[in-house]
Parts: structure tokens; sequence; C-alpha cells
């Protein structure tokens, strides 16, 4: 075999903004698209809970929206960290909500960093000249916005950065929520929702980290394919329904070891609410799969799982 350079597609690329959150090493990449399927009493809304949780100990989300039925039902595991304003019954206009409040929240974000440049420019005026020179309609404007008052603009979030939000749709499968083509569209351009003007913090937009529980993988094709082949990270606990695992199966060969998948599979579920996460695009290869979220389960070179117990 010999190979010969050819003088073409040879040249740089710029990089462009990633538009991901900023997460620890051990965390799953975000916006994410998470799907989590699990029957009744499996623990779907206890693990939920813990990733809200943790997100909440990183300040990783500004904002989190849920969408469900069931949201007074689920207040111990989801309550306090989603504001009654922002929990939606899976109606059509449900997603729509969402998406316009995450549109709502951009806009705001984008007048503070307007009022911000207008802060500077007062500071700096001030610094070169008197209040005295600043023209009438200027003075008025900064008055308004209590410059004159040294009050410096604040954003309403610990961290000025484009607003970070998730959405969680719990049992809706099935519902109105999922009737358009909405759910479709925000899995393929999640991490687009919320463009900005001008990139800020390394991101062109806002985005939106998506989380879907389900008590079934497929339901008769309820959930859009295209919505399941855009996950980014799905978890699974038991499902003795053969045909759901081979459904599973199926659709995971073209993106994952199959042998490994029903071994990590196997392990993980083995004990009563255990569950196996995968990450489709991992930080590094051994993060691929996990126990219980927090344990990763890693293969030797004859695909056995190294860390089983």
């Amino acid at each position: 075999m010999r190979t010969q350079k050819l003088n073409i597609y040879g040249g740089k690329v710029k990089d462009g903004v990633s538009n991901e959150y900023k997460t620890k090493p051990d965390a799953f990449k975000s916006p994410v698209l998470h799907y989590v399927v699990g029957v009744r009493n499996t623990g779907k809304s206890y693990l939920t809970s813990l990733m809200l949780q943790q997100a909440k100990n990183d300040n990783l989300y500004d904002k989190v929206y849920l969408v469900s039925p069931s949201a007074n039902s689920n207040k111990a595991y989801f309550g306090k960290y989603v504001d009654d304003e922002d929990i939606f019954d899976p109606d059509d206009n449900a997603i729509k909500q969402v998406v316009d409040k995450v549109n709502i929240e951009r806009d705001e974000f984008e007048d503070h960093l307007r009022k911000l440049e207008e802060w500077n420019n007062y500071k700096k005026h001030l610094k070169d000249n008197s209040v005295m020179e600043i023209p009438d309609n200027k003075l008025i404007e900064y008055m308004e916005m209590g410059f004159l008052d040294n009050m410096k603009p604040e954003w309403k979030y610990p961290i000025v950065r484009p607003p970070q939000s998730l959405m969680i749709l719990d049992d809706v499968i099935g519902s109105q929520a999922l009737s358009g083509r909405l759910l479709t569209k925000i899995a393929t351009t999640n991490r687009h929702q919320g463009q900005l003007r001008e990139p800020h913090s390394d991101r062109s937009a806002l985005g939106l980290a998506v989380m879907i529980l389900s008590q079934s993988y497929a339901s008769n094709n309820l959930l859009a394919r295209p919505v399941r082949e855009n996950t980014s990270v799905i978890t699974l606990f038991e499902n003795k329904h053969q045909k759901q695992l081979e459904k599973i199966r199926d659709e995971l060969a073209s993106v994952i070891d199959v042998e490994k998948f029903d071994k990590a599979y196997e392990y993980a579920t083995a004990e009563k609410y255990g569950n196996l996460t995968i990450d489709f695009f991992p930080k590094s290869p051994e993060y691929q799969f996990r126990k219980n979220l927090n344990e990763l389960i890693i293969f030797d070179e004859n695909k056995e799982i190294k860390n089983k117990k």
C-alpha cells in the first residue's frame, strides 16, 4: 500500500463557538438531549432529582422548565428546582411556551449587555468630562437607568452569561405536547435555541437542554424516531419487555458496540432501581457507559467489564 498527498482541501477553518455549557469533567456535556426510559416505579423521577441537585450545586442551569401532567405528584423530586410559573400542562402549546420563555431570557440578557455598555460609556464620559456636558437626551436616559445614583446594571443570575436552561418532559408520551413537529425541531436544534445577535462566552445561542422521561422506549412511535436518534445521553432501567429491548438494541447498533451494551445493561440493571446510562458523545471513551450515573463501566480489550464487582 502507498499513499499520496493531494494539494486540495488542506486549508484551515476558523474555529467557531461551541455553544456548550461549561460542565465538570465527570458531568455530561450540555445542552444535553437526555432520554430516560423505565417502567413505572423504577426510579426515573428520583434519578432526575439527583441530576437536578448536582446541576444546582454546579450552577449549571439558570432556569428549569417542567412539562408534565403530574407535577404536583412529583413536587418532592422537582419542587425545589422548578418555579411554579415554569410548570406547564402537556397541551399542544406547552413546548412553544418554553421556547418563548427561552427567547425572553435571551432578550433580557441582550438588554442587560446594552445597559452595561451604556454604563461603561457613562463612566468613561464622567472620567473625561462633567455631567453637565452630557447631552440632555442621554442624561435623561442615564437618569432613568439609575446611573446618576451610581446604580450599575446588575444581571439577575449569579453568573453573567447567556442564560442556561433545561426543559423536562415527564409523562408526556401520547399527550398533545408531542402532537406537532416542534419537539423534533428542538431535538435537532436544541443547542441553537435563543440565537444571540453577537456571540458571548463562546456561545452564539442560549441553547436548551432537554430531558424526556418515558415508561416506554418507542411507545408505538409516539415519540418520533428523529428525536430518539438525536439523543445524546440515554438512561435505561430494567425492561422485561423483549420487543422493547430488541428495538433499543437495533437502534443503538449503529452507534455503539452491541456486545458491550448487552454486558453493561445486564450489569447495571441487575439490582433493584439499577440503571444504565449511555453517553453517545462522552468526554473520553471510558465515560460512555455508567451504572446509576456515578459508576463508570469500563471494558478491557476482550470486551469484559474491568470493574465488575
